[in-house]
């Protein structure tokens, strides 16, 4: 078993076709029917079912195998890369993972600095949603995570909280929840509300928090930008709950408004993740190094 013919089995399950599989690796079809045969034969088990339709098809064994492949072929890139990363006089690069909200409103300013002190790394920047960010971390796709979520504990990870983000109201200029004081959870039920897909981290904690105090907000929209979602709060369409970091801009320049959502104990933290097992370069280690030194009060999540 070598790592071409994993290379071989892993691209067939990923894209399908045969075809494809021999065009990205720049060998010839038959090369790859041999590769999955020696595979299999070496093995001593079918990994796929008889091909129906052309489609291919993993069996159990199949499946439990592409698992451990996947993760060979990763570790067999990254070792590579980090080895390049030697030879080429530790020109480092990174791959980073962030979150919409990391993404957009916490990460510029860090990364532009960063930068500047170090010309000769190449950062790559994934935006997904914090799930997406977390599996591609644990499964070799990416270096680090920076995401915005709840309560997280994972036994692979290292897990570092940098700052809270709590959820808050906002709404427009002349919205009559901008003036009210001490808000009641049930007295928001009467007024239209926008929130942030069902996907996100922010619609998930908004879920738990109207579970907690029994009430059913009267949602009218729900949507996947959080920059789409302050425009429509500032037409006067609704209010939204969203992260405050994500709007402090808006809030200051006086764009829009924002009162704590009541009876809301925040769980909700921009968290540093990256694999316990993970391997640095040296200029890796200097990005972690201004990561962790950029915000001091960081303390490891055990």
């Amino acid at each position: 078993m070598n790592l071409q013919q994993l290379n071989v089995f892993v691209l067939t399950v990923q894209t399908g076709k045969l075809s494809t599989v021999a065009e990205l690796l720049k060998i010839k079809q038959p090369t790859v029917t041999f590769h999955l045969k020696g595979l299999q034969e070496k093995l001593g088990v079918e990994l796929f079912e008889q091909p129906q339709l052309k489609r291919w098809i993993l069996t159990d064994a199949g499946e439990a195998f592409y698992h451990y492949a996947h993760q060979i072929i990763q570790l067999s890139e990254q070792a590579e890369q980090v080895m390049n990363d030697y030879k080429n006089n530790n020109r480092g690069k990174l791959q980073l993972g962030a979150s919409q909200t990391t993404a957009s409103y916490i990460l510029p300013p860090y990364l532009a600095q960063f930068q500047k002190e170090h010309n000769r790394m190449y950062i790559s920047l994934v935006v997904h949603k914090a799930p997406t960010i977390l599996e591609e971390v644990k499964n070799y796709k990416l270096d680090l995570g920076v995401i915005a979520y709840g309560k997280l504990y994972d036994p692979e990870l290292t897990i570092i909280p940098i700052m809270e983000d709590e959820l808050v109201l906002i709404m427009h200029k002349d919205h009559p929840l901008r003036i009210k004081k001490n808000i009641k959870p049930f007295e928001l039920s009467q007024y239209a509300f926008i929130l942030h897909e069902k996907q996100a981290v922010s619609h998930t904690l908004a879920e738990k928090w109207m579970l907690e105090n029994g009430i059913r907000l009267n949602i009218i929209m729900e949507i996947g930008s959080i920059q789409t979602i302050k425009e429509a709060v500032e037409l006067n369409i609704g209010v939204a709950i969203l992260p405050k970091l994500s709007v402090e801009k808006e809030i200051k320049e006086g764009r829009f408004f924002s009162q704590p959502l009541p009876n809301y104990v925040n769980e909700r933290h921009i968290y540093l993740i990256y694999r316990k097992n993970q391997h640095f370069s040296p200029m890796m280690q200097d990005f972690l190094k201004f990561l962790k030194e950029s915000f001091p009060e960081v303390v490891p999540v055990q």
